[in-house]
């Protein structure tokens, strides 16, 4: 090996070495299943197409509601699920339509509809709300007051006490929500 062989051949072994990386690396991928993500409750096109729309629609209705989530984690024991809804002025609001999803991150078919919630003074409250796995959880809500509508994503865990907002106005995607 001492004619300057060995070069070619180290070349050529790297080069096979990469090539059989990269085939490794999207074989593994294509065995991964596509989840849609479905935050604020569209699919991923919907609201990139969308977006501008719900982001003023959410800037409107902050300026007439003031909306907060005093509830608890999620849990699989049970939990209180529970909003504040009150006008500018301080008034509680009770005419509002509450749709709240609870998802698994990432993966389908662990979907939770909740409906009817019990409106006490502008509280409206979910109760006994029971999830079926441990772990991770986002609490997708749409609140609608008249033709005026907000978005409120929230994260939970089982395992964690603290549930924090993200959203399209919160960049860092874990300002909290009890704050």
């Amino acid at each position: 090996m001492t004619d300057g062989r060995h070069w070619p051949i180290g070349i050529i072994a790297a080069t096979t070495f990469i090539v059989c990386a990269c085939a490794a690396t999207i074989y593994i991928a294509l065995l991964q299943p596509v989840q849609e993500d479905a935050d604020m409750m569209q699919s991923y096109q919907e609201l990139n197409n969308n977006a501008n729309d719900i982001i003023v629609a959410g800037i409107m209705f902050n300026r007439k509601y003031q909306l907060t989530y005093t509830g608890e984690a999620v849990s699989e024991e049970g939990s209180t699920l529970s909003y504040t809804l009150v006008d500018t002025k301080g008034k509680a609001v009770n005419n509002a339509k509450f749709e709240v999803i609870l998802t698994r991150p990432i993966l389908e078919g662990f979907e939770i509809t909740l409906a009817e919630p019990k409106i006490e003074n502008g509280n409206y409250i979910f109760e006994d709300v029971k999830v079926n796995k441990k772990g991770r959880w986002n609490i997708l809500t749409k609140v609608s007051v008249g033709n005026d509508f907000r978005h409120m994503n929230l994260k939970s865990d089982t395992m964690d006490k603290g549930v924090y907002e993200y959203g399209f106005d919160k960049p860092m995607r874990n300002a909290g929500a009890n704050n």
